[in-house]
C-alpha cells in the first residue's frame, strides 16, 4: 500500500498540480481577452478612421465601401479595405503587401480625381533604420500627385518614384502597395 503512495506522490500528484495551474492559467488569459479585446479594437478603429482623415483631409467622414476588392497577387498584395469620403472627396484603400519582414499594411488616399494625396505605412516588421527608410516621408512624399504608375515594380523607373538603396524589398513593397491601390480605385470606377 505505501508503494502505491508514494507512487501517487512522486508521479501522479505533481501531474495534477500542473494540469490545474494550466486550467487556472487558461482560463485569466481567456478572461484578460475577453476585457481587453474590445477596447483594443476601438483603438485600432480610431486610429484608422485618424490615419484616413490625414490622407484626405478634405473629407468629412468616411464610409466603407463595400466594394469587391482586388488582389495583385493573391496572399502577398491585396486590398484589405476601402473606404470612400461620405462628400465624395475621395478614398482611403487599405492595402497588404509583402516586405523584407513580412506583411506590411499601407493606407493610401486618393482624391476624387484620382490622384494619391499621401501614403502612411501603419504596421509593418522591416528592419528598423534599414527597411524602415523606405517609410520615411520624403521617400512615401514621392507619389503624392501621381494618378497612375506605369508598372507594379519599382525597378522599371519609368515613373518619377525612385527605391531607396539598401530597402529595395521594403521600397518595392510600397510601391506594389500604391499600385494595387489604384487599380482598386479604378476597379471601382472612381468615387461616385
Amino acid at each position: 500500500m505505501e508503494n502505491k503512495n508514494s507512487a501517487f506522490k512522486e508521479f501522479i500528484s505533481p501531474i495534477l498540480v500542473l494540469v490545474l495551474i494550466c486550467f487556472v492559467v487558461t482560463f485569466l488569459l481567456a478572461f484578460t481577452y475577453g476585457v481587453t479585446k474590445p477596447i483594443i479594437d476601438e483603438n485600432t478603429a480610431k486610429a484608422a478612421s485618424e490615419a484616413r482623415m490625414e490622407l484626405l483631409s478634405d473629407a468629412d467622414n468616411f464610409t466603407d465601401s463595400g466594394a469587391e476588392l482586388f488582389e495583385l497577387e493573391p496572399g502577398k498584395v491585396y486590398v484589405v479595405d476601402a473606404y470612400t469620403a461620405d462628400n465624395g472627396a475621395g478614398m482611403v484603400v487599405t492595402v497588404k503587401s509583402n516586405s523584407y519582414g513580412g506583411l506590411l499594411t499601407a493606407m493610401v488616399g486618393i482624391d476624387k480625381d484620382g490622384a494619391i494625396t499621401g501614403v502612411k505605412i501603419t504596421e509593418h516588421a522591416d528592419t528598423p533604420g534599414v527597411g524602415t527608410k523606405a517609410q520615411d516621408p520624403g521617400h512615401l512624399s514621392q507619389y503624392v500627385g501621381l494618378n497612375q504608375l506605369s508598372s507594379e515594380v519599382i525597378k522599371d523607373h519609368a515613373d518619377s518614384v525612385v527605391e531607396v538603396t539598401g530597402a529595395s524589398v521594403s521600397s518595392g513593397a510600397i510601391h506594389k502597395a500604391v499600385y494595387c491601390a489604384l487599380e482598386q480605385y479604378r476597379a471601382m470606377g472612381g468615387v461616385k
